[in-house]
């Protein structure tokens, strides 16, 4: 089956526009999600034995996710599980629908195994999308963690940042098993300023009192709520990172975002401005979370995510210290079936290591 998507399927989609071919994807993969018993055959297809992680207070079927920005708005969801994923993260929502930048936004580099996106937080509108969740995937039918990546609208000032993350929370968190703060996109002006300590901490305050509340309105444990964060920071900005995470007792951190930098690939090939994901940033975001892990002592869980498109480049995020990996421009490049080949390694991994 991987070898009819990667000679067959993967040719076919490449031949179109990167954007297009994304759009044709998530539409069979809602196809998927409303027909039930195409995606039961798929779920036996995919299943494998279980490996399952316990992190944040939540139980995964396996280490195995599925990145933001590959169903911006939800509507794919159990169709990802049915793959065999062990979470899905959704997003980026904003406050309200948001267009995205122009187009092109999204390009392929094949060659080099890339994809540069500026695609700008395209989404729905965290009510939509928060509604969308609750009618087609609620929280009593879950099987698997689903996480919701949040951010801050373009038009936002950044000193009026912390109220479009509130906002987005207090919508999302009732639909969250955990909820993503997206603070690192290179596609949204100045959001990665964020990032520095007279921004990122009282966000972070704001956000930890917005969950201290919700969770006295609803009587439900607190909402866990991870960072992402980006891979062109230095390790002394990931000290101070990990300082604030620690302080207002975030639960763990999703390393890393795309890159700005072209340092890893080939620079005459990838000429597209945004953020480029895929092999080339996989040796920058293992050095992000193995160093994350080392400074942290191993106490801030980290969810290891660039360039994982095999079962060495997986294993490589676990070893540098990631309890869970996930998978964007793999899942473009690899296929489906990567997912099933990926959940199988960590059984046996597991079983190895014991």
């Amino acid at each position: 089956m991987s070898f009819l998507y990667e000679k067959i399927f993967r040719p076919l989609l490449f031949k179109l526009e990167a954007e297009r071919a994304h759009q044709i994807a998530a539409f069979s993969m809602r196809i998927l999600g409303k027909a039930s018993p195409l995606r039961g055959l798929a779920s036996l297809y995919c299943r494998t034995e279980s490996s399952p992680v316990r992190l944040f207070g939540l139980d995964f079927p396996n280490p195995v996710g599925l990145a933001a920005g590959m169903d911006k708005n939800g509507e794919f969801i159990q169709s990802a599980f049915a793959l065999g994923f062990g979470h899905v993260e959704i997003g980026t929502i904003t406050p309200q629908r948001q267009l995205g930048n122009s187009r092109p936004r999204l390009f392929r580099y094949p060659s080099v195994g890339g994809i540069v996106n500026r695609m700008g937080f395209n989404n729905d509108g965290a009510e939509i999308v928060a509604d969308r969740i609750k009618r087609n995937y609620p929280r009593e039918k879950r099987h698997a963690p689903l996480g919701i990546n949040i951010g801050k609208a373009k038009t936002t000032d950044l000193d009026q940042a912390a109220e479009d993350y509130i906002t987005c929370f207090k919508i999302a968190a009732d639909q969250a098993d955990y909820i993503a703060i997206n603070i690192s996109s290179p596609n949204t002006r100045s959001l990665r300023t964020l990032q520095k300590p007279d921004r990122l901490e009282p966000l972070l305050a704001a956000i930890n009192q917005a969950r201290k509340d919700f969770s006295a309105k609803m009587g439900r444990q607190r909402v866990p709520v991870l960072l992402k964060i980006s891979p062109d920071e230095s390790f002394r900005a990931l000290d101070v990172v990990l300082e604030l995470a620690f302080l207002h007792k975030i639960d763990g951190i999703i390393a890393t975002n795309s890159t700005v930098s072209r340092a890893e690939s080939n620079s005459a090939c990838c000429t597209e401005a945004g953020g480029l994901s895929g092999l080339p940033l996989r040796k920058r975001s293992t050095e992000v979370v193995r160093y994350l892990a080392k400074a942290s002592g191993g106490r801030m869980p980290i969810i290891g995510v660039g360039g994982i498109y095999d079962t060495i480049s997986a294993g490589e995020k676990l070893d540098a210290g990631a309890s869970l990996i996930q998978l964007y421009s793999g899942f473009v490049y690899k296929g489906p079936l990567l997912v099933k080949s990926l959940a199988r390694s960590m059984v046996h991994r597991c079983s190895n290591s014991i």
